[in-house]
């Protein structure tokens, strides 16, 4: 990849970091938040005047919360509900909120209800923040309007935004595809970034499996986040060209995940210099990619590839020396890992090279796709009325969060009764709302992110106000609306801090001159962010009961996908699928595990475990895809008959230990590893093939036993 300024127009030379930070998915749909917010807030007042424009922008503001890329149907859906709901939720909270008691069964069914669809996932709980922001619109809600025009135009504003928002969606469809596979091609280059401080000696083991092991998990999450966004829609030629190029990188992510099956024989090694080479280029490749997903997403910027032939050629002539200076007895294997590891990471260059070429393709000739469902590699965004049903029992952590949050809710709306002079219930009800998550990890985090914000975002708009004529102040307002929305998943304290901003203006805009509620806010924030905190603690669900679960999902995943591994020839799509979920399940596993440093009850016994475990399951996920790479490498020089029986005896002893984990399952005896291909000889690849199957098989028992103890400690 050459630098920006040997080709590029003057005009394209950005700074790299700059352009790395603007070209974000998060950001311009932050930007797209702002415009349309622009165009419903801005073009209402210009028809209908002011007050008029505000009033439809409270209701585009509630829409705009589940404004996130992704398949139109699911858009549109999630735009009806938003708009229809927040808009019945308003109505019902002015005419109820002149009646305390009547106000209460209204916070409370809300709550249990927002508490209760966030079953659904990520999207359904932007349901839940627009329906808090709904009510509170309709407690601060004062003026002559009728309750339904005041429906009328706030439901307007939602559908107007919904319209324009599906609209540029359409627009930007290319773009948007373009920044996900962007965000993929950028995670991978982060992950191989973390690989190269494994060929570093110097560097501990542990700790460097660990941020490994962290960007593999969020590299799995922007893979599937990408396909969800490419693999949608009518297949034109443009489109596959983005399907190709996702499909490619995923082979360059199986090519450099396999280099590490040998890591653990090269960091044994003496050859230092050897280990700096394959780091140093694992580097360069970790870079390549960073670039490619910049020139993806910068107009006017086209890809050149590097292939680094001068690296890769050095590292096969110190390969070849150290052969030589061996003479067959100093070390073989170490010469052959570090063989096999320049031949993986030539294969992860050859298949960025086929990135690279989809990504600056140019004719309108569709590329070649393989014969997969892609389909089937998407997930499915379903509002089936049953996964509600199952959620009706005490032990569903779903039902426990959805009680904890209602009484939540329902103390804070008490409290603002109690001391009405002191607090104002709507702002109580949208911060308990905006910080408590069914987990305790990511409620504590956002606890103290919703609080420095907010005080920042009082400090910014007092001075704001005090600067600015009141006629400017939309300007930042319509900065501040995208701000918050684009760093809700990214940064929450951005959010907040956005968030704080665009509500004290819209109050000055409604009540000019009431400084005292900069203070106000800040109080409001402190007693809802304690509320959201101390009833974390009632009926918890610590994800640390999860995680035996977890572990089971993910050694069965493993299971699956080394039964397909372990076969010369093999279906294609059922090998991808496995693939796939023991991906996603040691990313889930990680995750979580990531969360459970903040529970209480959680040991650092436990811990320790557990990244052993994913360090092992993350050795074994290598070795597996080794298996594909040196089928394609050498299959010309395995036996079939011998390898196929060889592959055959692996299977079995690496499915029963696997299996072994499983109570259910009774102990079988394993078969003696010195067994294995101990006749052979001959073909080099046949002894590559059975040296990395007897690792493969070592690999799958430690993983086991590893998780057999994880679950003991977690019990203890």
């Amino acid at each position: 990849m050459r630098k920006p300024s040997e080709s590029y127009p003057a005009i394209w030379s950005i700074p790299r970091r700059l352009g790395v930070a603007l070209f974000r998915v998060h950001i311009e749909n932050g930007m797209s938040v702002s415009l349309g917010m622009a165009v419903v807030g801005l073009g209402t007042s210009l028809l209908f005047g002011r007050d008029i424009g505000i009033l439809a922008a409270t209701g585009a503001l509630c829409a705009s919360v589940v404004d996130h890329p992704g398949p139109p149907a699911v858009r549109a859906r999630m735009f009806a509900l938003a708009a229809g709901g927040t808009t019945a939720l308003t109505v019902l909270t002015i005419l109820a909120k002149e009646t305390p008691w009547l106000l209460g069964l209204l916070v409370t069914a809300m709550s249990f209800t927002t508490g209760l669809i966030s079953a659904y996932g990520r999207r359904a709980i932007g349901l839940g923040v627009a329906a808090a922001l709904a009510l509170l619109f309709g407690m601060s809600a004062s003026g002559p309007l009728h309750p339904l025009w005041h429906a009328a135009i706030f439901g307007g504003g939602g559908l107007a935004y919904s319209v324009v928002a599906m609209a540029m969606a359409a627009l930007l469809d290319d773009r948007n595809r373009r920044l996900f596979l962007a965000e993929a091609i950028r995670a991978f280059g982060a992950y191989a970034a973390a690989k190269a401080e494994l060929y570093d000696p110097r560097t501990r083991v542990r700790l460097t499996q660990q941020s490994l092991i962290e960007a593999h998990q969020a590299f799995v999450e922007r893979l599937q986040a990408a396909r969800d966004i490419i693999f949608v829609g009518k297949r034109t030629p443009t489109r596959m060209r983005w399907m190709a190029a996702l499909l490619s990188l995923l082979d360059c992510f199986d090519m450099i995940l396999s280099s590490d099956a040998d890591v653990e024989t090269l960091r044994q090694s003496a050859h230092r210099h050897l280990m700096r080479r394959v780091g140093a280029l694992t580097a360069d490749i970790a870079a390549d990619a960073q670039e490619l997903a910049l020139v993806l997403v910068t107009p006017g910027k086209d890809a050149v590839f590097s292939g680094h032939e001068d690296e890769l050629a050095a590292i096969r002539d110190e390969v070849a020396r150290l052969e030589r200076a061996a003479g067959g007895d100093s070390e073989p294997l170490a010469v052959s890992a570090f063989r096999s590891t320049g031949h993986k990471l030539a294969l992860t260059i050859s298949r960025l090279k086929r990135l690279t070429e989809a990504i600056a393709a140019r004719s309108d000739a569709p590329p070649k796709i393989p014969d997969v469902d892609l389909s089937l590699f998407m997930q499915v965004e379903s509002m089936n009325p049953k996964v509600l049903l199952a959620q009706f029992s005490l032990s569903s952590p779903v039902m426990r969060y959805a009680i904890r949050f209602t009484l939540a809710m329902v103390s804070g709306y008490v409290v603002t009764l109690f001391a009405p002079q002191m607090t104002h219930g709507g702002w109580v009800l949208l911060t308990t709302a905006l910080i408590m998550r069914a987990s305790y990890s990511i409620t504590k985090q956002r606890r103290n992110d919703r609080i420095v914000g907010t005080v920042a975002g009082c400090v910014v708009a007092a001075i704001l106000v005090h600067t600015l004529p009141q006629g400017w102040l939309f300007l930042p307002m319509l900065v501040t609306v995208g701000a918050a929305h684009a760093f809700a998943t990214v940064n929450f304290r951005v959010t907040a801090l956005s968030a704080s901003i665009t509500a004290l203006l819209s109050l000055h805009f409604l009540a000019p001159g009431t400084s005292i509620v900069f203070v106000e806010r800040i109080v409001d924030t402190l007693v809802g962010a304690a509320l959201a905190w101390l009833f974390s603690f009632l009926l918890p669900s610590w994800e640390w009961r999860n995680v035996p679960k977890l572990i089971a999902t993910m050694v069965k995943a493993d299971r699956d996908y080394a039964s397909h591994a372990l076969r010369r020839i093999r279906d294609d799509q059922i090998y991808r699928l496995a693939r796939k979920r023991a991906h996603d399940a040691v990313a889930n596993l990680s995750a979580t595990v990531r969360r459970l440093a903040d529970e209480p009850q959680i040991s650092r016994h436990g811990l320790f475990a557990l990244h052993e475990l994913l360090a092992a399951n993350y050795t074994l996920a290598s070795d597996l895809a080794s298996m594909r790479v040196l089928f394609r490498l050498r299959a010309k020089e395995l036996e079939p008959a011998s390898a196929d029986a060889l592959l055959e005896t692996a299977r079995t002893n690496v499915v029963l230990a696997l299996a072994a984990h499983d109570s259910k399952v009774a102990p079988v005896a394993r078969l003696s590893r010195r067994s294995l291909g101990e006749s052979l000889g001959g073909a080099n690849a046949m002894i590559s093939l059975r040296r990395r199957l007897i690792h493969i098989e070592r690999t799958a028992e430690r993983v086991a036993a590893m998780a057999t103890a994880a679950v003991r400690d977690l019990g203890t």
